[in-house]
């Protein structure tokens, strides 16, 4: 089965900007960039396993958010990357880092809250702020992040809503809101045990709702659909990479579509 590198081995990664040295079997072995998300949803790892078992292709994969998984992508620490950030992608294309980007699954962002909210995502939003109900946000330039900042500009132009940009993004001022700077899985545990709200992808929410006290409100809203992309890296394994969006386009379209997590679909294609 795929290997996770470990959280040190992760951290020398963005810190130094390089890998070890391949070995002899490196023509066998593809090394994968993903989301959190991806990961925290349980879905990566089936992905993974199926294409090993087909395709007899080690594949190791880190996992971070999706800033720091483009630079990792830009560095040439990875020979493909899985995303969900489309426009930081297509800037990452446009630099010469990636080759191109094809959609493989999609699904959208929802909130995990204790307290009720509106029915419509901006309403929601400013119903936080004007209440400042205490918001975890991941701060971390991830896709989640990164969306979370798109939201919270779309709240401040239809209402009084003020934000302040600083180094946790863009975001209301108000110590009811807090930036921890760390994945996904972490951001709804603090949000679980302070009793707060977080913005999360839908395949997440799922694994963790089990285990927490927060109720998911999803929105009919355009702004929040959460494409997943793969982009394989300029200067990567090329064949390793175009044998894994093969798969991804043929066989993982049928285990991304039929995945569940309590019964319900995680991911749609």
């Amino acid at each position: 089965m795929g290997r996770r590198l470990g959280p040190c081995f992760v951290a020398l990664l963005l810190l130094s900007g390089c890998l070890t040295a391949p070995d002899a079997s490196a023509d066998a072995e593809f090394r994968l960039g993903t989301t959190t998300s991806m990961r925290d949803s349980g879905l990566l790892d089936i992905l993974v396993e199926e294409f090993e078992s087909l395709h007899g292709i080690d594949v190791e994969y880190v996992a971070v958010g999706t800033g720091a998984a483009l630079n990792l992508g830009a560095n040439g620490d990875v020979d493909a990357l899985i995303v969900h950030a489309p426009d930081q992608e297509e800037a990452f294309i446009a630099q010469g880092h990636g080759v191109n980007r094809t959609q493989i699954a999609w699904n959208a962002f929802v909130l995990l809250s204790p307290v009720k909210l509106p029915d419509a995502l901006l309403d929601a939003f400013t119903f936080i702020a004007e209440e400042e109900h205490c918001f975890v946000s991941r701060g971390d330039n991830s896709g989640t992040h990164m969306k979370e900042q798109a939201v919270w500009e779309q709240v401040a132009n239809i209402s009084s809503v003020e934000l302040v940009h600083d180094i946790n993004g863009l975001h209301p001022e108000g110590d009811w809101y807090y930036s921890i700077g760390q994945g996904m899985g972490a951001t709804i545990n603090m949000a679980d045990e302070k009793q707060c709200i977080t913005l999360t992808d839908r395949g997440t929410a799922l694994q963790f709702q089990p285990k927490i006290d927060l109720v998911r409100y999803e929105f009919n809203d355009t702004l929040v659909h959460n494409p997943y992309a793969y982009l394989p890296v300029t200067g990567g394994n090329e064949e390793a990479s175009t044998h894994f969006l093969h798969y991804l386009l043929n066989e993982g379209q049928q285990t991304i579509a039929t995945y569940t997590i309590n019964g319900e679909p995680a991911f749609y294609v």
